[in-house]
């Protein structure tokens, strides 16, 4: 693997903590939902806390993108799987409502079914860092295919609560997501100052004006996108089909794992389709078809329909992830990378911490089809703006 993908040791190790990572996130993003009905809060509340867990991003973004490389990529990474464990053990405590809005704060979890966080800004970073060029796709293809196949198994893992009953199988889940940030924090603990960008550790690093105008059109357009996205966090979706079909922890656990398998495979396409038509192409060509099966999810007749459309979205609507997160890595000088990441990812958060609270009131009334509507118009729109804006601007391994 390693001779295929150019990976040096750190970049291995790296793929090792996003799969424990996103293992975790995988089944913490379909049980939450449940775990807070179970404990007897509202639709309204529980998307108060999902919007509090995404806005938390921004908090740990600004600090990702600030101060990160000179605070050093490892001890801030540490910090990051410390404070998933510290909102572990608050949701397992339940010590109020005020207490569960803290531990989505602290927690830099995802619900979201993906990762757009404070570890994703660093790691892409470091593996952008020490490798090829033409070798950038594939990495960061295979880095979100063991993402989304750790998350499948995390959400097969998801169904424990049917089989245990009452809240005892919640409480494992999360006994085991507590265990995965202190093992995390231990791993990034070894990796020592491996992480860490040796050229621009002892003088701050500043962007270029190119580089900000760059950083400034992005923002403006994930934040578009991520708006729309909020709107069906994987969180929600478990919520939505809870609620209009009685789906419970066991049958959405195997919806959920077919869907990150579908989803993986699909990201593993996704550098051979790049090398063909462009890393850009590939991100909005993909992006279109899989909004418009997301539309048409609500309006599905019968349950069995709708979990096909959804299939069928997730078939191709992650596509763009890896070549996004390529193309942006190539369109910017080396030092500015973490900033990118880091900051792109701000507005991209407060947009989509917006949605939750708003889908899941929608949910709470039985207003099922607006969600995503609202999310495919929305994605929509963006996939048109972001061809348009960066339609001639070419990473180098597409320089002619």
């Amino acid at each position: 693997m390693a001779t295929v993908y150019d990976l040096s040791h750190k970049n291995e190790i790296l793929l090792l903590t996003k799969t424990l990572r996103t293992f975790g996130f995988g089944f913490l993003s379909i049980i939450l939902p449940l775990y807070l009905l179970k404990l007897g809060y509202p639709p309204l509340f529980i998307g108060i806390v999902l919007s509090a867990s995404v806005f938390s991003s921004v908090m740990y973004n600004i600090f990702v993108s600030k101060f990160s490389d000179r605070f050093g990529r490892g001890k801030s990474l540490i910090l990051l799987a410390l404070m998933m464990a510290l909102s572990g053990v608050l949701l397992i405590l339940d010590l109020s409502a005020v207490s569960l809005v803290i531990a989505a704060i602290v927690g830099a979890m995802s619900v979201t079914g993906t990762e757009t966080g404070p570890f994703l800004a660093i790691e892409q970073s470091a593996l952008s860092s020490a490798v090829k060029a033409k070798n950038r796709t594939g990495v960061f293809g295979l880095y979100n295919f063991l993402g989304y196949s750790a998350a499948a198994f995390g959400a097969l893992f998801s169904g424990l609560p049917s089989f245990l009953g009452g809240l005892s199988g919640y409480y494992a889940l999360l006994y085991v997501y507590i265990g995965i940030s202190i093992t995390l924090a231990a791993v990034y603990y070894a990796l020592g100052k491996s992480l860490e960008i040796k050229e621009f550790s002892r003088r701050k690093v500043t962007v270029s004006p190119e580089g900000k105008r760059t950083i400034t059109k992005l923002s403006v357009l994930f934040s578009v996108d991520a708006f729309g996205g909020g709107f069906v966090l994987q969180s929600l979706l478990s919520l939505w089909f809870a609620s209009r079909y009685g789906f419970g922890t066991g049958t959405l656990s195997l919806i959920f794992l077919a869907t990150n398998i579908i989803t993986a495979f699909s990201i593993l396409a996704a550098p051979i389709l790049a090398r063909r038509i462009g890393l850009l192409n590939t991100m909005v060509f993909t992006h279109i078809p899989s909004n418009l099966f997301l539309i048409a999810i609500p309006f599905a007749p019968t349950a069995l329909l709708a979990v096909v459309f959804l299939f069928l979205r997730q078939s191709v609507s992650q596509m763009d992830v890896p070549t996004r997160q390529s193309y942006t890595m190539a369109i910017v000088k080396p030092e500015e990378r973490t900033a990118l990441a880091g900051i792109t990812n701000i507005p991209r958060s407060v947009a989509q911490g917006v949605s939750p609270g708003i889908a899941s009131y929608l949910i709470g009334i039985a207003n099922y089809s607006a969600p995503f509507v609202a999310s495919g118009i929305l994605k929509i729109v963006y996939d048109i703006s972001i061809f348009f804006t960066f339609r001639k601007v070419k990473p180098p391994e597409e320089r002619k």
